[in-house]
């Protein structure tokens, strides 16, 4: 199946849900390249409200993972960029990062929704652990489930915000360290009825005075990260105990040779005979 509008098409790779009001489609974008999640609205008395709503709320221009909105085969399609890879649920489940780049990480995700200034019901649906995609180098993107905009269009971004900020800072919250990061959740409720400038300016403010302290060392060592800091502090004291004996061992050898040699006569071979045949030395 290819969905198509003027002069591009997306081809379906697989179909995600589909219902009797709508069909949700995960297609491959040759025009942008990656994948796309469609949206393909079938019941034809939501269109008018839907497409005004859209116009009004949405700037594709700085939202761009808001690719378009047409119509095809007598639906309403929308469609949405879709990343696959690595979700912070999984990385969570998975790795302990270090809170300097769990810093950054935040930063990052809050920064992308002010930069593209991500519409209030769209930032709701993706600031969640399974809809953010984290590639190696802490390359932010996000998938957004709309599944309901056909029937509510609610949204609390940041009270979604800050639940996804507790999950991520979990293990520091429950240490109550560092004391700049603890404090910037106490001022949390505030910040609820705030927009996403205001929490980003008061997060980047406690993430640089976290990082000026070096916050990394706060964070407890496990033991086989402490057992290995202790093997390689052996190791360079061994080493240099067997680059000595070395040394000595070499000059002792050196000076056993020029003894040895000095102490030894140069003598020329004697040879009584050769073979059967007996050497008369008298001559």
């Amino acid at each position: 199946m290819v969905i198509y509008t003027y002069g591009h098409e997306y081809p379906v790779t697989s179909v995600h849900k589909s219902t009797d009001v709508y069909s949700c489609y995960i297609c491959t974008d040759n025009r942008n390249g990656g994948f796309c999640r469609i949206m393909s609205i079938k019941d034809k008395s939501l269109f008018p409200e839907l497409v005004g709503w859209l116009s009004s709320t949405v700037d594709p221009a700085v939202f761009t993972d808001y690719i378009e909105h047409f119509m095809f085969d007598d639906t309403l399609c929308i469609v949405m960029k879709y990343t696959q890879g690595i979700t912070l649920a999984d990385r969570n489940d998975t790795e302990a990062a270090p809170l300097r780049e769990r810093l950054e990480l935040c930063r990052k995700i809050l920064e992308r929704a002010v930069l593209m200034d991500i519409p209030d019901y769209f930032l709701d649906r993706c600031l969640d652990t399974h809809n953010i995609i984290v590639a190696h180098d802490l390359t932010v993107s996000f998938n957004y489930p709309i599944d309901d905009i056909t029937e509510s269009r609610a949204y609390h971004p940041m009270i979604k915000a800050e639940k996804l900020l507790r999950t991520i800072f979990a293990r520091e919250l429950e240490r109550k360290v560092p004391d700049e990061l603890i404090a910037f959740f106490d001022k949390m409720p505030e910040l609820i009825g705030s927009d996403k400038i205001e929490l980003y300016s008061r997060y980047y403010m406690m993430m640089t005075a976290v990082t000026e302290r070096d916050a990394g060392e706060e964070e407890p060592k496990s033991f086989w990260y402490k057992l290995w800091d202790k093997i390689k502090e052996i190791w360079v004291t061994l080493k240099k105990i067997l680059m000595f004996l070395l040394l000595a061992a070499a000059a002792v050898y050196l000076i056993f040779t020029i003894n040895t040699s000095g102490s030894s006569k140069n003598s020329q071979p004697n040879f009584d005979s050769i073979g059967t045949v007996t050497i008369d030395k008298t001559r």
